[in-house]
């Protein structure tokens, strides 16, 4: 298990705190540098007093570990230096072949926290892993370390760098969270202060030149309340919201007037209420942090005896077309769909990160339909008794 004892600031490294970093850099009083094992006595000191810093910040993790990953040829630390201090670093190991780095420890000295060192350190990985063509980070972080790498650009799920990549070649750490960040060619990191202040200026400006307020003064409606509407899909209900005031001055054409009075709508309203729920249901799933594994269909390219065990594969991505093609009649229905989807996932992986997420996905699940299958129930018993009084 991995365990992180960082502070950051804003996303991507535009806070203060890696101001005052940049500044220090600027100013010639911290520099950064990379250390390798080359058996020079500078570089062994560096990696002794590195292996030093993350043992103290990182107490959980075992010191034998520690070193044995420090001192690794295959492993690269990126320094942070106060003339001959060593103030912080990062602990990666990069695969060159697959383009991809895992970030092994990160840690600042706990006199020099709360500075931005942090940040600026990342920012200067990235700028080293574009001259490497490093193209992606992955890390396994735990709970305290996870807002500081969302705050450097990582997300909670692998969802740019295939599986055949680093499957097998990264350990895997109980209790943490892998974490991925995909490491932009052209963004300048270390000068990224700038570009957002310039984007934000250029946003500004345009939503003045294109912004251009519109009141309209709404003649009084009393008389209005005369016209009376029975059925809003009527054609009656075209010439009542043809002459609702200020519709016409907003630029509605007939057309859609008339889409507004009557839309294209396959279900009964008990239905479209089921729908609605399933379709919000998806929505809520898929931005799940452990939905990365199923928004797409499974590529048998790559793991091509997916067939040979799951005789009926389904994802997010199928689901959303079915609901879309109105194949689907109830939220039961889409429901049962997602179990499934979770349940081929077990029933291929067995074990591992994938049956991990799964689980995951899989109490979202119980618990966001808990809730709409309680509305829906609301839903149907107010309509139900409605329909009664009415009929």
């Amino acid at each position: 298990q991995k365990d992180f004892n960082m502070t950051s600031s804003s996303s991507f490294g535009v806070g203060a705190r890696e101001s005052s970093a940049r500044a220090m850099e600027a100013n010639g009083e911290i520099r950064f540098e990379i250390v390798l094992n080359d058996g020079k006595d500078i570089s062994l000191e560096r990696l002794a007093t590195l292996k030093n810093i993350f043992a103290a910040q990182l107490p959980k993790m075992p010191r034998e570990y520690i070193v044995r990953l420090v001192f690794d040829k295959r492993h690269v630390s990126l320094a942070i230096l106060r003339d001959k201090s060593v103030l912080g670093g990062i602990c990666y190991r990069p695969f060159y072949e697959e383009a991809f780095a895992e970030i092994a420890f990160c840690a600042i000295t706990a006199s020099e926290q709360v500075r931005g060192f942090g940040t600026r350190v990342m920012n200067h990985l990235k700028e080293q892993a574009k001259k490497d063509g490093i193209k992606y980070f992955l890390t396994y972080a735990d709970n305290y370390a996870i807002g500081y790498f969302k705050k450097q650009g990582f997300s909670k799920s692998v969802k740019y760098l295939p599986r055949a990549s680093w499957f097998g070649r990264i350990k895997d750490y109980d209790g943490g969270t892998l974490m991925e960040c995909y490491i932009h060619p052209t963004i300048q990191f270390l000068n990224i202060q700038d570009t957002i202040a310039k984007q934000r200026a250029f946003i500004l400006e345009q939503q003045e030149k294109r912004f251009v307020q519109q009141i309209f003064k709404l003649p009084s409606t009393k008389k209005s309340k005369k016209k009376k509407h029975k059925d809003l899909l009527s054609d009656e209900s075209f010439t009542f919201l043809d002459a609702i005031p200020g519709l016409s001055e907003l630029g509605y054409t007939d057309d859609e007037l008339r889409k507004l009075a009557r839309p294209n709508d396959p279900y009964g309203d008990k239905q479209r209420e089921e729908i609605n729920s399933a379709i919000s249901l998806l929505d809520k799933l898929k931005k799940h942090d452990a939905a990365w594994p199923f928004l797409e269909p499974v590529d048998i390219t790559q793991v091509s005896d997916y067939l040979d065990v799951i005789s009926d594969p389904i994802d997010l991505a199928t689901i959303e077309e079915h609901l879309a093609d109105n194949k689907y009649r109830t939220f039961a229905d889409v429901k049962s769909e997602i179990n499934r989807m979770l349940e081929n996932c077990r029933t291929y992986n067995g074990t591992g990160i994938y049956v991990k997420t799964a689980d995951t996905l899989q109490r979202a699940l119980d618990s966001e339909s808990r809730k709409l299958e309680e509305a829906l129930a609301r839903f149907h018993a107010i309509y139900d008794a409605q329909h009664d009084l009415l009929s």
